[in-house]
Order: structure tokens, then sequence, then C-alpha cells
């Protein structure tokens, strides 16, 4: 094999091929397509990432999984069936998600390119502005059934996947969500705010907030089941009964006085438990699995209640959000989108639109639901394998530097199968990937150095009128004037930076975003900027530094003396200043 390699690759491309760490995120259908060319094209060192368990589903097109397989770790599994050919590759395999603190922006910053294989669209944001965070190159592939892409990001010079809003994930009007669902992903919607409201963190923001007495809820016994299972109980007939009977006028328990009256149907526990009804035209026979079939109504009626007592006594209840490989979640949000479908489907003497399968409301599968919940995009193995072929193209030009040559590639069921196209540049105004945002790698010791330090580097960026934000909103805030009024920036500026942490050690990154909220000055970083400050905690620092190279007090003189004349200068300014103090 390596001499096959030597033939194909340059001396110098070989070198680096071989010395390369890469990161994998996702081992599902392209991931382990990208396990089976990579061992095949010479990289030797390599982690892979993934919190999913394996499926039966799977097993049709992701070729590294077995039947006796089923219900283990993806990442693990994939790293014993590659290594059982390929035993003298060094691969590191980890069972975990990529929104657990502990993958921080130093995490990446110890791998050459990042290899998404991912088919969650919040997901593959969230890791785009991590790569962006540690100037890490991103080459990203996503397909959906015959049809897909693949997209190289590398920061500054071409488009991040946070440029747009993201297309998997629609916004409705709160009115439509709490009130008059006219569709299945509306249902599904509520179902997940729901979940976030009751095993979330507190979240003004969402749609359903005032909706629950969310006090009784969290101070209750969580060892007492039956004291959970009442107040399950309790809840669902506070959602699915006095909810949707408050919004009826004159109700009544005849159906046909009801569909004369705004449509609504109330259903109580006691009610829910006696209908065995399967509201679907398919035969459920002719499924195999018990998750791709309707169930019976009393099913999501019992699954309600015994999920909320799980999910209850789950440690960490409280800051749980909805993720679609956690089943308890997945079935608590299947259970509710049939109680929402029951109250707003319409019913008449001689049909039942429950029956109509289609766009309208309609009674889902507990996969239907995890699809359309956690926006998961379908793919095709064969296409899984030209996207996964491509990304290994496109890395080879990073490795040798090649930037003119990385073309994004769209995969298409037509004649020309694959058509690559120009790397689209960054949007003015977008706020990761864009010359407007300056993301600057700071060393510093966790348990010595003030926050004063934060608030002296963004004054030496000539900063006049600024916030300053980390992860639980604004802590410093020279434009906010409750924060002037309250004394919060004076208490806030003398603390030790590990107080800002809110957990034990180890510490992660802490994140700062600066906003400077007046532009049009003279220095070219007033001119709608911000400033991204990562702080990594060193034991063994006492001077804090940027980068790797230039201590915090050289960098102030330095960054005043960068001064603009004129405007057409301003792009060239900004891309030396970058160049200098970030990675």
């Amino acid at each position: 094999m390596n001499q096959t390699l030597k033939l194909i690759y340059s001396p110098e491309t070989y070198e680096k091929i071989t010395k390369s760490n890469i990161l994998i995120i996702g081992v599902g259908g392209i991931g382990c397509e990208l396990l089976k060319v990579l061992t095949n094209s010479g990289y030797r060192k390599m982690t892979i990432l993934d919190l999913d368990t394996i499926e039966a589903t799977n097993l049709n097109r992701q070729f590294y999984f077995r039947k006796e397989h089923v219900g283990m770790s993806k990442s693990l599994v994939g790293k014993e069936s590659v290594m059982r050919k390929h035993p003298d590759l060094d691969i590191t395999a980890i069972h975990g998600s990529i929104f657990d603190e502990q993958y921080d922006v130093e995490f990446y910053t110890q791998f050459d390119f990042v290899l998404c294989a991912l088919d969650n669209a919040l997901a593959r944001e969230h890791l785009g502005r991590m790569c962006l965070k540690s100037n890490r190159i991103m080459i990203d592939a996503g397909t959906g059934g015959f049809s897909g892409q693949v997209n190289v990001i590398k920061r500054f010079l071409h488009q991040c996947n946070n440029c747009q809003p993201s297309k998997g994930a629609p916004q409705f009007a709160v009115c439509t969500i709490r009130a008059s669902p006219s569709q299945p992903i509306h249902c599904v919607t509520y179902a997940m705010a729901l979940y976030n409201l009751l095993f979330g963190p507190l979240d003004e923001s969402n749609v359903l907030a005032g909706l629950l007495d969310l006090a009784q809820i969290q101070s209750c016994d969580k060892s007492d089941v039956e004291l959970l299972k009442s107040l399950g109980i309790r809840t669902f007939n506070k959602l699915f009964y006095d909810e949707i009977k408050q919004g009826l006028k004159g109700y009544s328990k005849e159906e046909d006085a009801n569909a004369i009256n705004q449509n609504k149907y109330p259903i109580s526990y006691e009610d829910g438990m006696q209908n065995h009804e399967v509201y679907t035209n398919i035969d459920q026979s002719k499924i195999d699995q018990e998750d791709d079939k309707v169930q019976p109504f009393s099913y999501y009626v019992d699954q309600f209640v015994l999920n909320f007592v799980k999910i209850m006594q789950t440690p960490g209840v409280g800051s749980f959000k909805f993720d679609k490989d956690d089943w308890d979640s997945v079935r608590f949000v299947a259970a509710t989108t049939n109680m929402r479908t029951f109250n707003f489907t319409k019913k008449f003497k001689n049909l039942d639109p429950r029956l109509v399968e289609g766009d309208k409301m309609k009674y889902l599968s507990v996969n239907q639901v995890r699809s359309l919940g956690g926006k998961i995009i379908p793919a095709i193995a064969s296409t899984n394998a030209i996207a996964a072929a491509i990304q290994i193209s496109e890395a080879q030009k990073v490795l040798e530097e090649r930037w003119g040559k990385l073309r994004m590639n769209w995969i298409q069921p037509t004649y020309e199968k694959i058509a690559p196209t120009f790397l689209p540049e960054p949007y003015n105004t977008c706020n990761h990937c864009s010359h407007r945002n300056v993301y600057m790698h700071i060393y510093c010791n966790f348990d010595t150095t003030k926050f004063a330090t934060v608030v002296q580097l963004a004054k030496s960026f000539g900063l006049n009128d600024y916030d300053i934000c980390g992860f639980s909103g604004t802590v410093y805030g020279l434009n906010n004037k409750q924060m002037k009024r309250d004394g919060c920036n004076e208490r806030n500026y003398n603390k030790i930076l590990s107080k800002f942490y809110q957990r034990e050690k180890p510490y992660s990154n802490l994140i700062y975003s600066i906003y400077e909220q007046t532009s049009g000055k003279k220095y070219y970083w007033q001119l709608g900027c911000k400033y991204e400050f990562i702080l990594m905690h060193r034991p063994d620092v006492e001077i804090p530094q940027i980068s790797k190279k230039t201590q915090l007090e050289d960098s102030f003189q330095q960054l005043r003396t960068l001064r603009i004349q004129r405007h057409e200068e301003l792009n060239q300014m900004r891309l030396s200043n970058l160049e200098r103090f970030s990675f």
C-alpha cells in the first residue's frame, strides 16, 4: 500500500498526509465512507467523534456496523472495525456531543483540518463556528437523496455555513404554535418547546414561556415516583384539556357542536387511556420497526406520563435540551405531538380527516417525529460515497496549500453528476467569517488574571463605547446604562476570571464577544467590527500572552500605532492585524 501511495503522491504530499492529524465529526453514512477512503489514502492519525448509537436502519449503508452492534456507539465500533483491517493506525474514538463544554476551541487547535459528516443542521453550524474560532479549515459535506454538496471553509477566505440562516430551521409565528397549528411540523415544534420548558434551563424566549407553573415541577421530590406520576397527569390535563377547553366558547362533549365551534378537541388523561384507535390509513402490519408505526392513541397518552417521570429522575434535569439522539426525549416529544394533533384536528359526521395522509395534520410515528424534530437529512449510500471521495480530494489540496484550486462541488442527479464551482466569499455582514471579525487567542491563568485584562485589551483597540458579552450575557457595558447605574462594571472589573466560570475545574475556554456601538472613527476596528477574545487557561503563565509569540503589553503599543487614513486601506490593515495576532 505504501509503495502504491508513493507513486500517486509527491514526496512532500505523502509526508504531509502520513503526518497529518485530522478530526472526523460524524460516523454515519458519510462518516463510514470517509473512514474507508482515509485509511486507504495514507492517513494514519485521526480522531472520530460521534454521539449516535447504531440502529437497525443504519445497517444498509453504514457498512462498518453489523446486526450485533445495534445499540452500541458508532465511533467506538467504527474504530474497532477499521483497526481490525489496519492495526497500525492511530485512531482515537470519542463517544460524545460536539456541544459538550470540553470540546472547546483549544480541542480543535490540535488538528490540521476537520472533516464534517453531520446530518444535523444546528450541529453543523456549531462546528463551523468552532472551526472559525480555532482557525481550522472545515471540509463539509451533506447529502439528501441523490443530491449533495461538498464545501471548504477557510476563515476570511470562504463563506461559512452561518452566513445564511439554516434552511433546516424554519421559524413559525408564536400564535401558530400555541393556538392554531395546521401542519405536523407545528405540533412537533410545540412538543420540542414543551420539552425544553419542562426539563431545560429557564428561557424567556421559549414560545411556551408562562404556560405552566414550573416552580412546583422543579421543586418536587424526584425520588417519589407516585408524586411524579400524578404531576405528569396534572400537566397532561392542564395542556391538552384545560388549555384547549378555555379556548372554546360553550364547550360541549358533542362532537358535532365542537365541529362548529373552532374545531378544537380537549382530551383528558382518563379519556385518552380509553381511546385505543389507530389514526392512520397505512397498513401497520407491513411495517417491521415499532418506532416506524403509528401506535394506538392510548399508547401516546401513557408514553407522555412514563417519559415525564423517567426524564424527571434523570441526573442533570433542568439543563436538558431536545436531542434527537436521546430516545426518552424523542418519545416524550412524539407523545406530545400526537396529543396536539388530536386537539386541533377537524372532525365531521362521515369523514375523519385524521385518516388523510399528506401535508395536513396527521399522526406521526416516533421516527417521523425524530426526523422532523432533529432536522435529519436523508441519505443514499452511493451519494455518500461520492461526497466522501470529494472531501478527501479537497483535503489533499488543503495539505498542499493550493487555495486557488479549492472548489464547492455539487452532486446532482443529472448528466453532469459533479458540478464544481468557485467558493463564495464571506458575507460582509456575517458575524463569524467576514473580515469584520477579529479572533484573538489569549493564554492566561484563570486563577490569577483579572477581568480588567480583557477590558484593557479592548481599550487598546481604540474602542470607546462597547459592551463585553460572555456565556451568561453582558458582563461589562460602557453602552449599558443599567450596568453603569448598578455598579456592575466596577464589580466585574476587579474579578478574577475563575469567578466567571460557573463549573468546577478543569477549566474550558472563556470566550468574550465585544461589540463596538459607534462606528465611523479613524480606527479600522471601529467600523462595525466584532471581537472574540478566546481565553485559554494556562497555570504556568504569569503574564497573559496573545497567540504563541506576542505578550499582552507589547501588543498594546503595536495596536495603537495601527491607524488608517484612507478607506481603501481598510482590508489590507485588517489582514495585517489578523495575521499578527491570530493563529
